[in-house]
């Protein structure tokens, strides 16, 4: 047998160590001859084959060389053999968690689009919700609040993606107008994870040339768990600028120009080969593995949107040279690009792996020079997922999806991203038009489509007709090819050489151990067993050529395992585990001498110098966060010793940060720089310059010292910063994965990253890991399940590095070891190649002693609330378990567990500085059933060898955690005592154990103890639930600390009065003097049932003493004999304050009166007092007299008109205030009000219009002349008689948050019972059983054993007695908002429950309907009983007509505390005193009184009340004691408005310390018990409790809600001028409208109003003299219109909402036949809109678009105005409109009522409108004399004329030829009697002519007679 061993003794032959660094010690070699007759050899192998490696080692030596600054700063610490140790045992798991998204729309303002009926739509995955309609406008104003809820990790919540869009609504296919995208993850890092009061920018994604479409108003917040909701003020500002509030980062640019972002795949390699559809499995059984079987193609997601490549047929290493186009604002208001690449199968896809890139990591978002944008590669990424089992079905498909950590390398994708600012819309640039060239010149030929089905093309059906131009302008995602320069392939590969060693393989799981184990190490698919890619010969190194070097790789094989001694070989050989001693559930590998080993060569771009950075800042990281941790540690003992190392640490942080920059710069050339390594070395050269800076600064502040927690937090920031820097987006080496196979069946994992094990020659650039021997418990794929899921316990030592660098493999291995290679068991030549150990051959025999002393704060793991624990320690092979202590969460074991006979191998004095790591679990015993996992820990020995001198040991406390849970601390010590050969029992000796054989922990390792006093406060328990299905009725607490304790007296009867009848008890226990060490403190409530049985209720445990340990008092202090004088006449006040007040003083000394003194061209206020920033004075203009002498005229001009606008608008003031009655609510408005302005005089940006109609009668009278004395008495008269207005704190929380939880005099502690022991119960609500009320005085005992003061325990000094108190309690609930919503429409119809004890108050008549944000204004009585009924239960229901109404949500208020409380919560201080009206003092008892009362109980003397003062104790208070009502009348004296403010002071009078609660209404979170710890929102009210044995109070507050006022606004349409003319006449191409105009009230538009029409316009003038009717409901001290109304057909009831009111007239074209057209439109906010123009000339477009606020007017204050203004469409004048707006109350309308339209009463007369103005459709005569023949008269005589002409034309030629016809037929018998008459016709002529008259006449009458027969014969 001994002659088979093959032993090799060639270790590291062929290697000469001649580069050995100086001072390091040489490695122990076994063997040394066998060395030298193969040197040579091997010399010259080295020399041909890695000729460019000694290249590399001269260069690593200069780099050594460099690198001696950068060592010596980073400091020359000893070698470590192992990693440091990690306490926690399972890294963080993605956890599911609940998410609300809560998003309020609130209005919308310039949209693009005439006439628009915008619709808000909200998209956040698949959920889609949207607002109502609103009609007609350009500003619609929504207010509508959404809430979506999600679970699942925070990783994936962050992608989410909200989508708002905002559209045109439309009957068929609404419009978009502009939409705008972020994602979750960027509102989730806002601060306060919300964005508030933002305008969305929108923008149209099918256009991007088209800039802007609008802005939207809204909230968005994302809140978690946990997290508190900060509320924000909200400006209610009209006239915000929007470009100054986009909703965007801070930081980002207002403006953000679009840009494209290109994210190129090159190609992939390495994908897993096989098809994960059951068909493709089956063919490839079939055919065998002749090809790929994978079809990949790539799809990335990018802001919502998803391009992907075409598919790549039956390829593994598929090329697609595609690039994929984004195009979106930049920066992006979306983080994350999310690359998958997917496997195409005939059924379905499948995801094949999932890779994200953060933006924030590839970019830096700094201006100027410094900053870049995002830029990526080219480079590889790798791809993890499920591991590669060539199963029919993946079951860790989720993997591949990026659900959790991936398990396995599959394969890596090289790709680029690059991103592109277009300047002006989408036009090609520079970059795009060169790519473009490239591609069409060489791709047309190449680029043909895939054969296989292409899934862009679905995708792009619809867009096929989209020009190639439309396509460039919409943000749809771009597919096209490109051609890839040369230079970006040629990538030089590198050796990579992988070493492991097992050290050890123990606590495998036993259900894993009955096959053969085997470990297998890979990098990438190198070493992957699997897919046959063998450790050796993987992948082809590529030549220049590309050719395989096939031989060569065989060669060098042999010669690295040559010179290793270790062949390469990916995994160990299988062994069978053995059963560890003491524990059956593990088993280990026998490794004891021999440690196998594995090796693996790789090839990989030589980009390592990416991971060294990485390595070298975290590095400075960790150094940072270790001096920090040292800093703590150090405070508790000396402050000079903390700060001094804290400045070491910063000044070696300087240091380092230099040497890392001088490293940084002298980078090696040719080395294949992306552009992003580029810019990542300036921002690590900037980012660490600038943090020196400011360690600088604080090194060097020696004049003024910075406190030390600033220095600390500073710190802290720098480490966060460089934790951002070190995480490398352009991984190039893949991470390494141990797997654990039982089988060959892969079982459990481990992942290292690969830059943890990367070797360098220089120090700090190499991973932290790198040649250490690092503990690794391996787990499960997947989800893992709940309890202990490690499966096994590795300790393994790793290396990768280039294969120059071979001979340092072995450099840091445990010396004192050979190789030897196994023998393969397989018969004869074996393909496998044998496996390789290390050899240890010298033992060394250990003892373990593991001090087990005790654990606190344990996890729950039974019903009761406790736990049985017991621990197990597991070390090597070795297992033992402690006793089971029963019932407890912070169990004392004080056990000593000895491990004896240890063997561990290697040198010892190495084994003494890096022991083994043990480990200890937790479990909880059960009864039946197996022990349940509650946490583990782990912890390192302290060795003492034999030669050493023993010292004890110190307890330590160690984390426990239990998965993702926090469970505790175990205090505990470990000590590893070497066997001495010479005289084994030579060990220190041990206590001896008890009966049952146990060790108790010897005594000079427990902790040093001293004796003190407990003493308890017992005051009662509350809120007990029942126990085991009954009621808690006869408690007990009883309180255990350290093994002693004390019982309280028995409650006999819960229900009746659960308060403890023994006040207070004590005892004494023996404590260590350590505070550190303290024990936990637990409290027990049992309650006692019949016979005598008690039953535990719940449990509670304190873990940290310290809170409660007392000082004791050192007698009397010094009484100072000066008086503080504070003055607080006329409100001034200037106490000395000793301790910062929480509110600032303006809140708690309020001025009675306020003295302005106008001088000459100055306005100075008398009196400093903040609380003026809280006076809402109406002064607009302060005008000055000046003596006009010398003055010119222009001067007096202006300010006569100054003067005159003044009166007129105090006389508006005057008339407005005087509707407004003052009461609570304008107390209140006042109130929220000044809580949104800033702290200074006078806000910044108040505008005087919204000052003046806020503010209730205050005028401020202003002195014309300060010489004269009569004016000056004037003023301080008016000034008497007007007086501000009192506020009250609002407080944006809840009253215990303001004031400690009113905790000053008794603690509640919550009584926990049932399990924690996983997430889901860890922090429910349901564990909570009930409630102990006590409190706790901790302190050394007295000597003489008595109490301290004699008479009575310290703890019940200033207790009240506890029996019980009838109290009288007044609830007020004023409003509440953001209620989530509870029926499906989105909305709900709140109401109110309060419980307090049996009485239950439900308001459910009173419900509102409709609404998430109600105004309630109701107030409540209750009569209780102290401590019976304590807890007030205020509960917002949703009422439902059918079924049983919804709990929206609900609040807890504890009365009792408030009650008793020093703070006297009992009613608030009002910042004023009055007698009468709406701030009339309501508590019980005066002022005067309760500051008599108060200095009674604190034992203050005082108070002396003097003319004109007030002492209190040493204080004296001055201010105004003497009032006069009128002048005739006699001075009173009163005390009580001084007395108040010294109330106000209370905190500051020495002896007193607590700020009493002022007058306030709290906001409340509301919470329901199926979402816990997520807000349903909140309610404001408030509480106020009067004791009944004390006078009864006045009648309770009036807060019911304001109604409000009926309107009528009467608007008269006069005329219109230049309206546009739409239509165009056939006949004379004239241009004229049919105009009418269109009223209504935004909220009313069922109430829309029209004018008759004007006919045919030819001018744009319209005459009407027409009357709208607009009656509404208002709140004038609001500012807000009241629109009840049904929203739907389906209503039952009215819904309520409040918006502004506006007033909206618009101008049509009437159209008889088609829609009308629009022209244009005026939109006037009737609380603030621009002055009329007097004539129709002077108005124009600025006056609408410019209005300042000055020349705004409110129609409330003006009541009538009339004049012309201009209408509007897309941004341009389109007529004006003369109108007359009228506003009257509805009593005036019904008083006085007029018509609409020109109706009676008051008819209006009709329009004098031109004689064209009618309908043609209804006159036509009058549209033919208007239209044709006054225009065309001419033209139709001469048509008429002409028309008779050619009718005669006609005629004549149609009887033409018939005549001639005719003649020609008739002949000459015609002609002959013609010719007849002319002779006759002749001679009558002569006949004629003859003189003989009476012949002529014979002779005429014969002519006519022949005549007469010649024609008869024709």
């Amino acid at each position: 047998m001994a002659e088979q061993k093959l032993e090799q003794k060639g270790l590291f032959a062929g290697m000469k160590l001649k580069k050995k660094k100086k001072g390091e010690k040489g490695l122990t070699i076994a063997n040394k001859d066998a060395l030298g007759e193969q040197d040579e050899s091997a010399d010259l192998h080295h020399a041909d084959l890695h000729h460019d490696t000694l290249g590399r080692q001269e260069k690593g030596e200069e780099d050594l060389m460099n690198s001696d600054a950068l060592s010596d700063v980073f400091g020359q610490s000893p070698k470590r053999k192992r990693a440091k140790l990690v306490t926690r045992i399972h890294e963080e798991e993605m956890k599911s968690q609940n998410y609300q998204i809560a998003i309020i729309i609130i209005e919308a303002r310039q949209l693009v689009g005439d006439n628009i009926d915008p619709v808000v739509i909200i998209e956040i995955g698949d959920e889609k919700k949207q607002t109502t309609v609103k009609e007609g406008t350009n500003a619609p104003f929504y207010n509508e609040y959404f809430v979506f809820d999600f679970i699942g990790p925070q990783v994936f919540l962050f992608d989410k993606i909200i989508n708002i869009s905002v559209m045109h609504n439309k009957l068929i296919g609404s419009v978009l107008i502009g939409s705008f995208k972020v994602d979750l993850g960027t509102v989730y890092g806002q601060p306060g994870h919300q964005f508030c009061d933002k305008w969305a920018l929108l923008t149209d994604p099918a256009d991007i040339r088209t800039g802007a479409k609008g802005y939207l108003k809204c909230d968005i917040s994302v809140t978690g768990k946990g997290d508190a909701i900060q509320a924000t003020q909200k400006t209610a500002d009209t006239e915000e600028q929007i470009e100054k509030n986009l909703l965007i980062p801070k930081g980002f640019p207002s403006e953000r120009p679009w840009a494209r972002f290109y994210v190129r795949i090159y190609k992939a390699e390495g994908l897993p080969k096989m098809n994960s559809s059951i068909m493709a499995n089956v063919t490839k059984a079939f055919i065998g593995d002749s090809k790929d079987l994978v079809d990949p193609y790539v799809v990335v997601m990018f802001a919502g949107q998803m391009g992907r490549t075409t598919v790549q047929k039956n390829c593994a290493d598929p090329v697609w040279h595609e690039q994929i186009i984004f195009k979106e604002m930049f920066p992006p208001l979306c983080r994350r690009v999310k690359i998958q690449v997917w496997d195409e199968g005939s059924m379905n896809d499948v995801a094949l792996a999932t890779h994200f890139i953060d933006l924030k990591k590839i970019s830096n978002e700094q201006d100027g020079d410094k900053g870049f944008l995002p830029t990526f590669g080219p480079a590889w990424i790798n791809l993890y997922g499920s591991p590669r089992n060539h199963s029919l079905m993946d079951d860790h498909q989720e993997l591949n999806e990026g659900f959790g950590e991936g398990v396995s390398f599959r394969g890596r994708l090289f790709i680029e991203i690059a991103v592109e600012i277009l300047s002006g819309g989408a036009r090609e640039s520079k970059f795009s038009s060169i790519i473009k060239d490239i591609k069409m010149s060489s791709k047309d030929k190449e680029f043909k489509a895939p054969k296989g089905k292409d899934k862009t093309e679905k995708a792009g059906e619809d867009r096929k007709s989209a020009s190639p131009s439309d396509k460039m302008n919409s943000t749809e995602v771009e597919i096209e090819p490109f051609d890839v320069p040369s230079e970006t392939y040629e990538e030089k590969f590198e050796e990579f050489l992988l070493f492991g060693s097992f050290f050890e393989a123990t606590m495998i799981d036993r259900k894993v151990g009955d096959k053969p184990i085997t470990f297998e190490v890979s990098i990438g698919n190198f070493g992957n067993i699997a897919d046959g890619v063998s450790a050796g010969a993987g992948g082809k190194k590529k030549t220049h050529d590309g050719e395989a070097e096939e031989s060569l790789l065989h060669e060098e094989e042999d010669e690295i395992s040559h010179d290793l001694g270790v062949p390469l070989i990916s995994s160990t050989s299988p062994e069978k585990p053995l059963i560890t001693g003491g524990n059956r559930n593990y088993q280990y590998l026998p490794y004891n001498e021999r440690k196998p080993c594995i090796c693996v060569k790789s090839y990989w771009g030589n980009q390592t110098f990416r991971l060294y950075s990485s390595n070298t800042l975290e590095k400075m990281a960790d150094h940072l966060e270790e001096s920090l941790e040292q800093v703590k540690d150090l405070i508790k003992v000396s402050e000079i010793a903390s700060e001094e190392k804290m400045r070491m640490t910063l000044n070696d942080f300087i240091n380092q940060s230099r040497a890392f920059i001088t490293v940084a710069e002298k980078k090696p050339k040719g080395l294949n720089y992306t552009a992003l390594d580029k810019k990542r070395f300036m921002l690590f050269k900037q980012e660490l310059e600038a943090m020196s800076s400011d360690a600088k600064g604080i090194v060097q502040h020696q004049k003024k010292k910075i406190p030390l927690d600033k220095m600390m937090h500073e710190t802290q920031s720098f480490i966060d910063k460089i934790r951002f820097l070190v995480d490398e987006p352009q991984n190039t080496v893949p991470d390494v994965f141990i797997w654990m196979l039982s089988g060959n069946k892969r079982v459990a994992y481990a992942r290292v990253p690969a830059k943890n094990i990367l070797y360098s020659p220089m120090k700090e650039q190499r991973g932290k890991d790198c040649g250490k021997i690092k503990t690794h418990f391996l787990k499960l794929p997947g989800k893992r399940p709940l309890g202990w899921n490690v499966q096994a316990k590795v300790d393994i030592y790793l290396w990768l590095g280039p294969a120059s660098f071979a001979h340092s493999i072995m450099e840091n291995l445990p010396v004192g070891y050979e190789t030897k290679i196994l023998p393969n068991a397989s018969s004869g030549h074996s393909v496998v190649p044998s496996s390789a150990c290390l050899l240890y051959k010298t033992p060394h025999f250990f003892q373990l002693r593991a001090h087990i002393y005790q654990a606190r704060g344990l996890i729950a793991a039974d019903s009761t609330g406790l736990s049985d624990p017991f621990a197990k320690v597991t070390f090597t092979s070795q297992c033992q378990t402690t006793k089971i202590i029963s019932q407890t969460l912070s169990p004392t074991w004080n056990q000593m567990l000895l491990f004896n006979s240890i063997v561990l191998h290697g040198d010892r004095e190495e084994i003494a500085q890096f022991p083994p790591e043990i480990v200890i679990e937790l479990y909880d015993d059960d009864a039946v059933g197996k022990a349940e996992y509650i946490g583990s820990t782990v912890a390192a020995p302290v060795v003492t060898l034999a030669h050493q001198n023993y010292e004890p040991p110190k307890l330590s406390y160690h984390p426990v955690y239990c998965g993702n849970l926090s469970g505790g601390d175990l205090l505990a010590t470990f000590e590893l005592l070497e066997i001495p050969e010479s005289d084994p029992d030579r060990l220190p000796p041990l206590d001896p154990p008890d009966i049952g054989h146990i060790y108790p922990v010897p005594a000079n390792i427990r902790p040093v103890l001293s004796k003190y006093r407990v003493e308890v406060l017992f005051w009662g328990v509350r809120e007990m639930k029942k126990v085991q299905l009954l009621s808690v009725d006869r408690p007990q607490v009883l309180i255990e600390c350290a093994g002693k304790g004390v019982k309280s007296s028995v409650i006999q009867s819960y229900k009746k009065n659960p308060n403890f009848t023994g006040l207070a008890d004590w005892f004494e226990v023996e404590l260590p003097e350590n505070e550190l060490l303290h024990p936990p403190l637990s409290i027990c409530v049992v309650d006692w049932r019949a016979f005598g049985r008690s039953t535990l209720v719940g449990t509670h445990t304190i873990n940290c003493l310290k809170q409660f340990l007392c000082k004791t008092q050192l007698g009397p202090q010094a009484t100072p004999n000066r008086l503080d004088i504070v003055e607080t006449e006329n409100g001034k006040s200037s106490p000395k304050s000793s301790q910062p007040a929480e509110l600032s003083r303006g809140e708690q000394f309020l001025a009675d009166h306020v003295y302005a003194e106008v001088e000459q061209g100055k306005c100075t206020v008398v009196e400093p007092n903040p609380y003026l920033a809280t006076l809402r004075t109406s002064v607009s203009t302060t005008e000055h007299s000046v003596s006009e002498s010398g003055k010119d005229r222009k001067q007096k001009d202006m300010k006569k008109s100054i003067r005159r606008s003044t009166k007129r608008r105090r006389r508006t003031i005057a008339d407005e205030s005087a509707e407004n009655v003052i009461d609570w609510w304008s107390k209140y408005h006042a109130s929220v009000l000044k809580m949104g302005k800033p702290k200074g005089y006078f806000s910044s940006e108040g505008k005087p219009e919204d000052d003046r109609q806020t503010s209730d009668h205050i005028a401020l009278v202003i002195e014309e002349d300060p010489d004269k004395k009569k004016k000056d008495k004037t003023l301080k008269r008016k000034q008497k008689e007007t007086s501000n207005l009192a506020t009250l704190q609002i407080y944006e929380g809840d009253l215990e948050s303001e004031f400690n939880n009113f905790e000053d005099w008794v603690k509640t502690f919550q009584l926990l019972r049932g399990k924690s022991n996983d997430e889901v119960h860890a922090d429910s609500e349901d564990r909570i059983i009930g409630k102990f009320k006590g409190s706790f005085c901790i302190y050394p005992s007295p000597e003489d054993g008595s109490l301290l003061d004699g008479r009575q325990p310290r703890i019940l000094q200033g207790i009240p007695p506890n029996h019980s108190t009838k109290v009288l309690i007044r609830v007020y609930i004023v409003a509440a908002f953001n209620l989530s919503p509870a029926d499906p429409d989105g909305k709900s119809d709140p109401y109110i429950v309060l419980r307090l004890g049996n009485t239950e108050i439900k308001d459910r008549e009173n419900y509102i309907p409709k609404q998430l944000n109600p105004v309630f204004g109701r107030s409540f009585e209750i009569q209780a009983t102290f401590p019976k009924d304590s807890l007030l239960t205020v509960l917002i229901y949703d009422h439902d007509f059918v079924g049983t109404d919804d709990l929206i949500g609900e609040t807890k208020i504890d009365l009792e505390n408030r009650f008793y409380s020093m703070h006297r919560a009992t009613c608030g201080l009002q910042s004023q005193y009055e007698i009468e009206g709406y701030n009339a003092w309501r508590d019980a008892t005066k002022p005067s009184e309760i500051l008599t009362k108060l200095c009674k109980d604190y034992r203050i003397s005082g108070p002396f009340m003097r003319p004109g003062e007030i002492q209190v104790g040493t204080k004296v208070f001055k201010g105004q004691t003497v009032f006069t009502e009128d002048e005739n009348e006699e001075p009173v004296e009163s005390y009580e408005h001084l007395s108040l403010k010294v109330l106000h002071a209370w905190e500051e009078i020495p002896g007193a310390g607590y700020k009493l609660v002022p007058e306030h209404v709290e906001t409340r979170p509301l919470y329901h018990k199926n979402k816990p710890g997520m807000e349903q929102g909140r309610v404001r009210m408030w509480v106020d409790m009067f004791p009944e044995d004390m006078p009864l109070p006045g009648p309770p507050v009036d807060i019911s809600p304001r109604k409000p006022r009926g309107y009528e606004l009467r608007v008269i349409i006069w005329n219109t001028e230049d309206v546009i003319l739409e239509d165009e006449n056939i006949f004379t191409g004239q241009k004229s409208s049919d105009i009418y105009v269109k009223g209504w009230i935004k909220g009313l538009e069922e109430d829309k109003q029209e004018t008759d029409v004007h006919y045919n316009s030819l001018t744009g003038e319209g005459n009407f003299n027409w009357r709208f009717l607009f009656p509404f409901y208002y709140l004038p001290a609001e500012k807000q219109m009241v629109v009840s109304k049904r929203e739907n057909i389906f209503s039952l009831e009215k819904t309520e909402s409040k918006i502004p009111a506006e007033l909206v007239l618009q101008v049509w074209d009437f159209e008889r036949l088609s829609s009308d057209d629009f022209l244009g439109t005026l939109e006037l906010n009737l609380n603030g809109f621009p002055r009329a123009a007097k004539t129709a000339k002077s108005c124009n477009l600025g006056m609408v678009m410019t209005a300042s606020a000055e020349n705004k007017i409110s129609i409330f204050q003006q009541k009538r105005v009339r004049g012309w203004w201009p209408f509007v469409k897309a941004g341009e004048l389109t007529g004006k409109v003369e109108a007359e707006f009228h506003l009257v109350t509805a009593e005036e309308a019904e008083k006085n009522p007029v018509g609409k339209a020109r109706k009676e009463p008051e008819p209006l007369e009709k329009p004098n409108r031109p004689d064209t103005s009618f309908s043609w459709f209804v006159n036509p005569l009058k549209c033919l004399y208007h239209l044709i023949w006054r225009n065309y008269k001419k033209y139709i005589i001469i048509g008429i004329i002409l028309l008779i002409l050619i009718v005669f034309l006609v005629l004549f030629i149609y009887t033409l030829p018939g005549a001639i016809s005719r003649r020609i037929v008739v002949g000459k018998g015609q002609n002959f009697a013609l010719e007849e008459i002319v002779q006759v016709y002749k001679c009558y002529q002569q006949m004629s002519n003859s003189t003989t008259v009476q012949m002529g006449q014979q002779r005429k009458k014969d002519l006519c007679t022949v005549l007469v027969i010649q024609l008869e014969n024709i």
